[in-house]
């Protein structure tokens, strides 16, 4: 038996050390099934990877995810690149994940659905955004690949349908790693304010499902959204439309059909433009014909031919008012000096009305005199007053030992009450 012996220390580290400096364990791809899937709060991600026979554990750290542009659920088939590492305290190996990529078209569809969701949360497919194509593009730009079959079949249409249409070119990559990231840039190159593009056509001919990937990325879709400029979407040939298509304004079943929808054909334009040429000249040749029947209709009357006669009538009405009013003048004038001479001797019926009107206020006055308290209280009556100056109208009203003042028509008598009786007594027949 040997004397060399390990710590588990030490032995778990020279494993570690042989793992991990072998470059057959480092930048590999894995390909299993997610399995006991955890996302932690710090941001990293912890799951298993695992096929029918084998199992290993897996983290992706936060530096790394990042980049993730779907979301891992349990059960889903990835391919994971990474290094195998052991972690010391367990002494279980994992894979250090740097990258994930979901396996297969089936996956790949249900990282579009989960994209898909998401955008649809913010809005960014709804039709209600939408603007119209402008009717007569000036210049139009395009995003698509320099060399491939849509560019020539967009050039081919709009300049066939507008021969004299300028035509601007944003050369991005269609397919590959890359391609996402270089259309999104030539929608936004092509959205600059100095270019004066008033349409964008992106896209490309038709492909594979995987061919098609990058116009399904969020970058892009995100692009078409962010666009200034009206734009199409123009990849063809695909069964399930990529979500381009439901950010863009318009969506077109291939390049050449985009090109139908964004330039109109010249010669149709003419045509129409010749049409209402003709109506508005037909419909000025009869304003003008109606003008000059109505001026030859008014030249044609004789007072405008002979002006004069126009004042000459006004002459002669301003000559018949004036008479009427002197006539009418003439004739107040006499019924008022009529009426003037048949008046009586002015001062003697002044002096009649004078008269009357002295009896009638002598009367009144003698009337008032004899309502008066005064004449009231000459012929024996008198008013008490209380202390407070208010009046004696009842004995009721009196106590005895009360100081009253009697009001007569020539002064006022200070007197005390001594006795108080009930009952009216006048003169000789109080004392019956």
């Amino acid at each position: 038996m040997s004397d060399h012996f390990y710590t588990v220390t030490e032995l778990t580290r020279e494993i570690k050390a042989a793992i991990e400096g072998n470059e057959s364990f480092s930048g590999i791809w894995v390909k299993g099934e997610v399995y006991n899937l955890t996302y932690h709060s710090s941001g990293h991600i912890y799951f298993t990877l695992k096929d029918d026979n084998a199992l290993i554990a897996a983290t992706f750290f936060k530096n790394a995810n990042r980049r993730l542009n779907f979301k891992l659920e349990e059960g889903m088939k990835v391919l994971a690149m990474g290094s195998v590492t052991l972690y010391e305290k367990r002494g279980a190996y994992q894979l250090n994940v740097s990258q994930v990529r979901p396996e297969g078209i089936g996956e790949l569809q249900k990282r579009i659905e989960q994209l898909k969701k998401k955008l649809e949360a913010e809005g960014i497919f709804d039709p209600a955004r939408k603007r119209p194509l402008p009717l007569l593009p000036r210049k139009i730009g395009i995003v698509t690949s320099p060399t491939g079959a849509a560019v020539r079949d967009i050039l081919k249409v709009a300049l066939r349908r507008y021969p004299n249409i300028e035509i601007l070119l944003a050369p991005a990559k269609v397919q590959g790693d890359d391609a996402a990231r270089a259309i999104a840039l030539g929608i936004m190159e092509l959205n600059r304010p100095e270019y004066g593009v008033d349409v964008i056509i992106a896209g490309r001919g038709g492909g594979s499902f995987e061919d098609l990937m990058p116009f399904n990325e969020e970058i892009v879709v995100r692009a078409f959204y962010n666009s200034r400029v009206p734009i199409i979407s123009a990849v063809g040939h695909q069964i399930d439309h990529p979500l381009c298509d439901d950010a863009a304004d318009h969506a077109a079943p291939t390049p050449s059909a985009a090109a139908e929808m964004a330039v109109p054909v010249k010669s149709e334009l003419t045509g129409e433009i010749n049409y209402h040429f003709m109506r508005a000249e037909k419909a000025l040749e009869g304003i003008i014909r109606h003008a000059s029947t109505r001026f030859e209709s008014v030249t044609s009357r004789r007072v405008l031919r002979q002006p004069l006669e126009i004042v000459n009538q006004y002459e002669m009405l301003l000559t018949d008012m004036e008479r009427s009013i002197s006539d009418a003048m003439r004739s107040i004038i006499a019924v008022s000096r009529e009426r003037m001479i048949s008046i009586p001797d002015l001062p003697v019926r002044l002096a009649r009305i004078m008269d009357r009107k002295s009896h009638r206020f002598a009367a009144a006055v003698q009337a008032l005199d004899q309502l008066s308290p005064l004449s009231i209280m000459k012929r024996g009556y008198a008013i008490a007053l209380d202390s407070d100056r208010n009046i004696i109208r009842s004995a009721g009203q009196a106590s005895e030992g009360d100081v009253l003042d009697l009001l007569m028509h020539d002064g006022s008598l200070a007197c005390t009450v001594n006795s108080i009786k009930q009952g009216a007594g006048f003169g000789k027949e109080e004392k019956r």
